[in-house]
């Protein structure tokens, strides 16, 4: 019997736990600790990505983002997005309600991405 070629491929397995691979969540996770630590909050800069990949035509795919985002805030969303686990989405809710430090949360989320990048 002859595996199907898709079988171990990284893209494709990288795929599966979410709508983004490896690359692209770190990618995203250091673009939204860039305009965390120049004081946007996160949650709009969040909802931007949302709304940009929905101008795309990604809305079967984004449409539960935004729907999170909207109705628990951005941890929620990231959480949708696979790039925090529950915990995480914990932490960040209690930073970006609570703390309101900027540089906290950029650091937070540039650790993520450094997790992501060593996994």
């Amino acid at each position: 019997m002859v595996a199907p070629a898709f079988i171990g491929e990284p893209s494709f397995m990288a795929k599966q736990d979410g709508l983004l691979d490896k690359d692209e969540k770190v990618k995203l996770l250091r673009a939204f600790a860039f305009q965390v630590h120049r004081k946007r909050p996160l949650d709009e800069v969040v909802m931007e990505h949302v709304e940009q990949e929905l101008q795309r035509g990604r809305r079967r795919e984004y449409r539960p983002v935004a729907e999170a985002i909207n109705a628990d805030g951005p941890a929620a969303a990231m959480k949708a997005l696979s790039l925090v686990d529950d915990q995480a989405a914990a932490i960040l809710t209690v930073v970006t309600e609570q703390a309101k430090d900027h540089r906290l949360l950029s650091d937070i989320l540039e650790k993520l991405a450094d997790f992501w990048a060593e996994a």
